[in-house]
């Protein structure tokens, strides 16, 4: 681009390469799709003197603004700007002292409540998400906590009511699935949904994601009850953002006026009804009963409804350093069971 001192020619470039989000002028092809480069090919050869030399002029332009002095600074900017956001950040870690305090708030409570989120929080992330079981440690956990006197359990997952029911079926817990739109109570056999919904939009949304799963090899769609979700944690990381926030906007275009939620998980994104989430879910369930010690822990954005919506002094735990309504939070997953196993000792 810069050597084309005239403007002609057209710049064919890898829509994976870092390049690609800088000169979108270009003509973007996926390597793996050789019709693709074929037919781009084709249109390179037949595009028009004008505006080869429109598109060459932009990014030209563009290179002039962006040379390695430009790129420095903004690097330098961004390393500053990180201790920057620390000293704003107000959620504090859980440290040795934390706990102590954490603790003894619990024990001079009378009726306690635990609201625990299953993928991110309780197991760490695998790549096929069927193989996220519960192993014997989370269990006995879960198993642990439901145990202490006047405590209760709810799990309060995205995972379908199916799959939850049958990993925790035999610890009497509450269970909420997929994101608050069904909740399956101690004295209950049967899945309830919290909310009235309805499934009409699959027909409209389906079709696309299918269209990015053939785009992005290493995704594939995930079909729940009452919401449809697109996995991308084995695609090529840079691609898959890249699709993801694509898809995403998209979406949200579709679903104006049509009462949908796009939500952005852990390489994940999930459309349902935007009537119900984690926070309602979970505030509902506690308006039945007086409690005066609440905990809530969760690693990704849908746990954030419930971090904003549970009252003032709730105990409010994010997984991951990174901006968030919560509380507190700790650095790893790994780190859960470690700070859960407190109250049980």
């Amino acid at each position: 681009i810069a050597c084309r001192t005239d403007r002609t020619g057209v710049l064919i470039l890898s829509e994976m390469a870092g390049a690609a989000k800088e000169m979108n002028e270009a003509l973007l092809i996926n390597p793996n799709d050789l019709e693709l480069i074929a037919d781009t090919i084709k249109k390179a050869i037949e595009m028009p003197v004008i505006e080869q030399k429109k598109r060459n002029k932009y990014m030209q332009s563009r290179l002039k603004r962006y040379n390695v002095e430009k790129w420095a600074e903004d690097f330098m900017n961004k390393l500053k700007s990180v201790k920057r956001n620390e000293e704003l950040v107000k959620t504090k870690l859980i440290n040795s002292n934390c706990k102590e305090e954490l603790l003894q708030r619990y024990k001079e409570s009378q009726n306690r409540i635990f609201f625990l989120d299953y993928d991110g929080t309780l197991r760490g992330f695998v790549n096929d998400p069927s193989e996220a079981h519960p192993d014997e440690e989370i269990l006995n956990l879960v198993r642990g906590l439901n145990e202490l006197p006047r405590t209760e359990v709810v799990i309060i997952s995205g995972r379908d009511a199916d799959t939850l029911g049958e990993w925790f079926k035999d610890i009497p817990v509450v269970l909420i699935a997929e994101h608050g739109v069904l909740k399956k109570n101690l004295s209950d056999e049967k899945w309830h949904l919290t909310e009235t919904m309805n499934t009409d939009w699959f027909p409209t949304i389906e079709p696309i994601l299918q269209k990015y799963v053939d785009r992005t090899p290493g995704t594939f769609i995930e079909k729940k009850k009452y919401s449809l979700v697109w996995h991308y944690r084995k695609a090529d990381p840079d691609l898959g953002e890249q699709r993801a926030t694509e898809l995403s906007n998209v979406i949200k275009e579709l679903s104006i006026n049509r009462g949908l939620s796009v939500l952005y998980g852990n390489k994940v994104i999930e459309i349902k009804s935007m009537n119900v989430h984690k926070g309602k879910a979970a505030t509902n369930h506690i308006l039945s009963s007086e409690k005066d010690f609440v905990f809530a822990i969760g690693d990704d954005w849908t746990d954030e409804f419930m971090f904003q919506d549970l009252p003032e002094d709730a105990v409010t735990v994010k997984v991951g350093r990174v901006n968030t309504a919560a509380r507190y939070y700790i650095e790893r997953q790994e780190d859960v069971a470690g700070l859960l196993s407190l109250f049980i000792s």
